[in-house]
């Protein structure tokens, strides 16, 4: 069942979105990314500034410079350390970099790790491949940057959440087949956007949390996965739909990331199942009572508890081989 703070927190953003209803101000997509913005905002929770350095600086993305983000434990000195490429979801068509600001400081205050949060060209404006193809190239040439940016390119992952784990898992898939692409050496996949090329029906968590109930409703899939695809692409291409690789052998070790009351949950769980079964050094953590996105909500305790185990994961994952990391 759904936990008492996410059942407050949904009557709020009830509230939330009929006042954006009946605000005139905004149609469109650009109401979609104004409720977007209000909501992180909103829920964002509370963040040590303290223990974070963070720097604005632009990367090479695949039609010129990208803004991102470079975020690094205060402490860190001249060290070079792990980094996580941090990608956003929203359906590849909203949010931005000032929405998940207050969760990379988070997860890199407790995981000791630096994140570089990109900003991807978003649909439909720029629909399939864009935001891809600037995923890929912003990590080849953060991984290329190395000790200017203070990172160990050895010990390079990839993150995102929602539509930014689907350009996490894609940009992986990439890698394992692109000779010279930097060596990802693990992913964390934050209830990924997986497939959107089958029925709702194939997933039950889509017909039972699907409806509007549970914040992302099956229609708003099915518009986001058109903004993004444009026209004459195929929603089975695995660089759109993960579950449809072919060659999983390879991938390094993956986390995956699932809520109990989230219509993604079972193709995050399916792809889960696709890695382990081609030998993968795969973990899936279920959060049973919540919802999607329920990670950028700080204000729940759900959400501080599954940070901290994430932030160790990452910690764990990228440590120096030998070395004493999280628990």
């Amino acid at each position: 069942m759904l936990d008492q703070e996410t059942i407050a927190l949904l009557d709020r953003l009830q509230s939330i979105n009929e006042e954006m209803l009946a605000d005139q101000r905004f149609t469109g997509m650009e109401a979609a990314r104004a409720y977007s913005a209000t909501v992180f905002a909103a829920f964002a929770g509370p963040v040590d500034d303290a223990a974070v350095t963070c720097t604005s600086i632009e990367v090479e993305g695949a039609a010129g410079r990208r803004s991102a983000r470079s975020y690094r434990p205060a402490q860190a000195g001249d060290a070079l350390l792990p980094v996580v490429v941090f990608f956003h979801g929203g359906g590849w068509s909203v949010g931005d970099l000032d929405c998940y600001d207050e969760l990379v400081r988070t997860l890199v205050a407790l995981s000791g790790v630096q994140f570089i949060s990109v900003d991807y060209r978003l649909a439909p404006e720029n629909p399939f491949p864009a935001g891809l193809e600037d995923a890929i190239s912003a990590t080849r040439w953060i991984a290329a940057q190395g000790s200017d940016l203070g990172i160990d390119p050895d010990r390079l992952a990839v993150m995102g959440d929602s539509a930014g784990g689907n350009l996490a898992a894609c940009v992986t898939n990439y890698a394992t087949g692109e000779l010279g692409f930097p060596q990802i050496a693990a992913q964390f996949l934050i209830y990924p956007v997986i497939d959107v090329s089958r029925p709702h029906e194939s997933y039950p968590s889509r017909i039972a949390f699907g409806g509007g109930d549970y914040l992302l409703a099956r229609e708003a899939i099915d518009a986001t996965r058109d903004w993004y695809l444009g026209s004459g692409d195929r929603a089975d291409d695995p660089r759109v739909s993960p579950i449809y690789a072919e060659d999983l052998r390879k991938l390094p070790p993956t986390h995956v990331m699932v809520a109990g009351h989230d219509p993604l949950r079972d193709e995050g769980i399916a792809y889960y199942e696709r890695l382990k079964a081609a030998g993968v050094d795969a973990h899936l953590e279920r959060v049973e009572e919540t919802i999607h996105a329920f990670l950028s909500f700080g204000v729940l305790e759900s959400a501080q508890r599954a940070r901290r185990r994430l932030a160790a994961a990452v910690s764990r994952t990228l440590a120096p081989k030998g070395s004493v990391s999280l628990p």
